[in-house]
């Protein structure tokens, strides 16, 4: 798995920075907890996911559709989002877009199952910080969300490398 420089998972092509403007009612100025959204149609892979990152102490939400996703967000501020690029309705090359307007220093890593040249680039230009091919390793997600959480929470730049 490498952070925007490349693709990870099988067959592919090779900080709490504080979110802006937070609304009345809403906890967005403070991350808090490890808290994580994850986003997936599929509700096998969205709680497998969730229980994954939950098992690495993350605090997890998530959503079965963009719009959805993009509700949360707007009430409450994440480390990181996880997110499916094809889901019903609003896709998640488009929520990018409206999530990065939300919130630009959010950490978004995308996971999926249609790669090609041509979205991981159209991805990668939306600002996301991690390119996810499934099937990819549960390790590989944990890895890629800590990262994730740890340049939200130093102000690292995106693609920042995991440890490992």
């Amino acid at each position: 798995m490498t952070p925007t420089g490349g693709t990870a998972g099988p067959g592919g092509p090779g900080g709490s920075g504080g979110a802006p403007g937070p609304g009345p009612g809403t906890d967005r100025g403070d991350t808090g907890p490890e808290r994580v959204l994850v986003c997936d149609d599929d509700p096998r892979v969205r709680e497998s996911l969730a229980d994954a990152l939950a098992e690495e102490s993350f605090e997890v939400e998530t959503a079965d559709r963009a719009v959805d996703a993009i509700q949360k967000i707007m009430r409450t501020s994440y480390r990181a989002l996880v997110l499916d690029l094809k889901l019903p309705g609003l896709g998640g090359l488009d929520a990018i877009a409206v999530i990065k307007r939300l919130d630009e220093a959010l950490p978004v890593i995308v996971m999926t199952g249609h790669a090609s040249y041509e979205i991981e680039q159209a991805a990668r230009a939306a600002g996301i910080f991690y390119y996810l091919v499934k099937p990819f390793s549960l390790r590989e997600l944990t890895d890629a969300v800590k990262a994730a959480a740890r340049a939200r929470e130093g102000g690292r730049p995106r693609g920042a490398k995991p440890d490992r």
